[in-house]
């Protein structure tokens, strides 16, 4: 028995970051499979995957990808993405009509993921650095804390409560991000996190 947990523990050892690089690819991969089953008919399945990422994501249908449909993306505001319609046109609904949660999208709109733009980019990323990490043999140096929070955790920061901010104090001018701001932050947010995550918690093993 020892030395089957023994066993375990060096494959741990050797693979973990591996083993992490399949959860984020399981994650994003499930949060892709709805907008296929809707479309194929499946809808109790997409709405089962849906409602298990309620927990997971806020899933504002104007804050994320779209699969299979006019747009891969549909804005709160014309000026978030020139020359596309808005989610009030492309839906045919209002905002204060929608729910936006159980809003999963139209055969002609094509169906959202079951996560925002945002995270898309950082569980995206983490993939990408988790496989990279185990590529190098665990061998990668971890990133100064300072720059981790001024490239991985301010970008994101600041456009998230901005964004938040600006839509619930009057006071302020209204501003909604874009998507391509919403996914590059969460591709420097997941990169560097892991970037300092994963190498320190290789120091941990080997003291």
């Amino acid at each position: 028995m020892s030395r089957f947990v023994g066993l375990l523990g060096k494959l741990f050892r050797r693979g973990y970051a591996l083993l992490f690089a399949f959860v984020f690819i399981f994650y994003i991969g499930m949060s892709a499979l709805p907008p296929f089953l809707m479309a194929g008919g499946h809808t109790e399945s997409g709405e089962l995957i849906y409602r298990g990422f309620h927990f997971l994501c806020h899933q504002y249908p104007w804050r994320s990808w779209f699969i299979g449909g006019e747009q891969t993306h549909y804005p709160l505001l014309h000026s978030e993405a020139a020359g596309s319609k808005t989610i009030e046109e492309a839906s045919g609904m209002l905002l204060s009509e929608m729910k936006p949660r159980t809003f999963y999208g139209t055969p002609e709109m094509g169906y959202k993921m079951a996560v925002c733009q945002r995270d898309v980019g950082i569980y995206g990323s983490m993939t990408l650095f988790s496989l990279l990490f185990f590529l190098s043999g665990n061998r990668i140096k971890r990133v100064d804390w300072r720059l981790w929070l001024l490239v991985g955790i301010l970008p994101m920061a600041v456009d998230g409560i901005w964004q938040l901010a600006s839509q619930v104090i009057p006071a302020l001018p209204f501003r909604e991000s874009t998507p391509l701001l919403r996914t590059l932050t969460g591709v420097l947010f997941g990169f560097f996190t892991c970037w300092y995550l994963l190498p320190a918690l290789e120091s941990s093993l080997n003291e």
